[in-house]
């Protein structure tokens, strides 16, 4: 191969990489303005410190947001970034026993749900997957629910929060 044709092969070969460092670095910098403003979304439900009590009888405390009105509930973790999901929880609260569903629209990172009655035992958890399969599940415990708290997968196995040991100790959460 002629030296100029090495040149020109080596140079294209640059700007394809530099092309590419750069297309990462604006696609980054878009996610990261998207993750801020749904924070600023997320930021409308008010937060409060509630307890757990896991399987053992150990009090677990974190704060979570509250979805307690139509407009929240329904909002959800809609259009929020995978960091803020795995860094946060909203706890779903009703004023009486519900028979709801849930999905998982616009929901971009799968959830654990834990669903708790009236008195605040812990009916049942489940892993909601995103549709990014096409499949649009409905989620529910198959009875009915007053409270439901979402959060990161995982959270409640390492937790050891247990469908019929677990509970949600519903006097900390304000009404």
């Amino acid at each position: 191969m002629k030296p100029a044709i090495k040149i020109s092969v080596l140079l294209i070969g640059i700007v394809t990489g530099l092309t590419a460092i750069v297309l990462f670095l604006i696609n980054g910098l878009e996610t990261s303005a998207e993750c801020k403003k749904s924070i600023e979304r997320l930021s409308k439900m008010h937060v409060e410190e509630i307890s757990l009590l896991n399987d053992s009888g150990k009090i677990i405390k974190l704060e979570s947001h509250i979805a307690d009105n139509t407009r929240e509930r329904a909002d959800g973790y809609q259009h929020i970034c995978e960091e803020v999901i795995n860094n946060t929880t909203i706890l779903f609260v009703y004023s009486q026993p519900v028979g709801g569903r849930f999905h998982m629209q616009n929901v971009k990172a799968p959830l654990d749900i834990g669903f708790f009655d009236g008195a605040g035992k812990l009916i049942r958890t489940m892993v909601m997957d995103t549709y990014d399969d096409g499949n649009k599940r409905r989620y529910h415990p198959g009875q009915r629910f007053q409270y439901a708290l979402e959060a990161r997968v995982g959270f409640f196995n390492e937790h050891k929060l247990s469908a019929n040991k677990a509970r949600l100790v519903v006097h900390s959460v304000n009404d």
